[in-house]
């Protein structure tokens, strides 16, 4: 048996699997974000790392099985953010996290001075407002003496694997997110002197491989959680990145989309190649990478929806999928901009309903969301498709549990969409990424052989090309005309 943790936006969650990817039993529960400013986004540390012991014992309670019999742990979290600690490993301040856009001006001003530009170059990314280079040039100016004191600058499942074992790291697939080297090993001072930070260089953590062992639960870990003291735990990684392991995608050529708080499309690669449209990483396999368009702009939409206009509505997302479903061929549906959290078209840019008449009601706002979430997440792909074609996606993430919007991806996509029985993708990807690193899994081509399983195959449908031609490049005009009204200084409220 081996323990998968993975650690969202919204949710925590930790999956105990059998040697063949089933999930035995489950704990999870909801994490909080709080937020204190404008655009701020934070997390109290200490609550989060409380949080991990008891998802841990729930699912223990909940596969019923001796403790002592799982055999590793994998961490996977949301990646970008910054978790500071102090020397001793304490917090110094609550968690900057992914969603947070109070960099947003000091970007801006990278971009018109042509850092962003050199920094490109020189690692691979360009940062968006929740990474770690605008957030810690955004906490040096308003919070000089919490980052002072800050020893550690780490990621989501760095923090939850130091209370686990004690030990210190990151992965290089995190490593390389913001202020990392092109040939993925290690960190590039020349991109942290371009940024002006270079002073913060001895606060970046080692990068180990995703599947390294970077420590062992210790016997403080082993009463909190129930787990045996000295259960190897392996470094972990970006939880889309063992998103995209844990539904299948593992060579080069391959594609993964996870739809969830964040649009996620990632495109596995024998060489690495830079451009503004995507971030380009290391995968998990050394000498391969990942380009990863995203942006916060996916099924979150939905959550929103449902929270604020279906209350009171029983097993709203049922009632959901099934009112989107029966207007699918209503060619009036407007148009849906789904960057209610975030977009690709800059931090000014929000959501609307356009093309709204006296005849529609909720399933046509039900559709619109459904429509416009895939519409951006083709936005990306496409970009992507001029590195390799796009014959299927591998699909997780709220979305994939949707038929409605898994058929709705095929046919905005034309490809096909395969879908796993695992529910749990990013906790699989960390469970196959601890069998690689203890032996149990000579490669993650083994693994996925062993625990990744399609459930459901979706095939575009026919006839169907030029209507949705047809309405995706109406999505794309739209946003377009609208762009200008975004960057406006008098225009829309940010």
């Amino acid at each position: 048996m081996i323990l998968g943790v993975d650690c969202g936006q919204t949710a925590l969650k930790a999956v105990i699997f059998d040697d063949e990817g089933r999930e035995l039993g489950t704990g999870r529960c909801r994490t909080n974000v709080s937020v204190p400013a404008p655009h701020a986004a934070e997390r109290d540390m200490a609550e989060l790392a409380h949080q991990l012991d008891g998802v841990i014992r729930q699912a223990v309670s909940a596969a019923d099985v001796d403790a002592g019999r799982i055999r590793a742990v994998g961490l996977v979290a949301h990646g970008d953010g910054i978790y500071p600690v102090d020397a001793a490993g304490r917090p110094t301040r609550p968690a900057f996290l992914a969603l947070d856009g109070r960099s947003g001006p000091i970007l801006d001003r990278w971009d018109r001075e042509g850092v962003l530009a050199q920094t490109l170059a020189l690692t691979g990314q360009r940062p968006h407002a929740g990474s770690q280079a605008p957030l810690a040039a955004w906490w040096s100016a308003h919070e000089p003496a919490t980052l002072a004191a800050t020893a550690h600058l780490l990621y989501c499942k760095d923090w939850l694997r130091l209370g686990l074992t004690g030990e210190l790291a990151t992965d290089t697939v995190e490593a390389a997110s913001c202020v990392g080297r092109m040939d993925g090993e290690g960190y590039e001072p020349r991109a942290l002197a371009a940024y002006g930070l270079l002073d913060l260089r001895p606060k970046l953590p080692t990068a180990l491989r995703p599947a390294a062992v970077a420590g062992v639960v210790t016997d403080d870990a082993a009463k909190r959680t129930g787990l045996a003291a000295g259960t190897p735990v392996v470094t972990g990684t970006h939880d889309v990145v063992a998103s995209a392991l844990g539904s299948g995608a593992t060579v080069p050529g391959d594609y993964s989309v996870q739809a969830g708080t964040y649009s996620v499309n990632q495109l596995i690669d024998g060489r690495r190649v830079s451009d503004e449209r995507w971030q380009s990483r290391p995968w998990v396999v050394p000498g391969q990478w990942v380009a990863m368009g995203a942006s916060p702009s996916s099924a979150s939409n939905l959550d929103w929806f449902v929270r604020e206009l279906m209350d009171g509505v029983d097993d709203p997302i049922s009632v959901a999928n099934r009112e989107a479903a029966a207007v699918a061929d209503d060619e009036t549906t407007p148009i849906f901009h789904p960057f209610l959290f975030g977009s690709p078209y800059g931090p000014h840019a929000s959501a609307s309903f356009l093309g709204l008449r006296h005849w529609h009601g909720r399933p046509h706002l039900l559709r619109a969301v459904f429509e416009g979430v895939v519409f951006n997440h083709r936005m990306h792909l496409d970009a992507l498709a001029e590195r390799a074609p796009r014959r299927r996606i591998h699909l997780s993430g709220g979305a994939a549990r949707s038929d409605v919007w898994s058929q709705l991806f095929a046919d905005v996509l034309n490809c096909e969409v395969a879908v796993t029985e695992s529910t749990e993708h990013g906790a699989l990807g960390a469970a196959m990424l601890a069998g690689v690193g203890t032996g149990m899994f000579g490669d993650v081509e083994e693994a996925t052989r062993a625990c990744v399983r399609a459930d459901r195959v979706f095939s575009p449908a026919a006839g169907q090309r030029t209507r949705w031609e047809d309405r995706y490049a109406r999505y794309l005009h739209t946003v377009e005309a609208l762009s200008a009204i975004w960057a406006a200084p008098a225009g829309l409220p940010s």
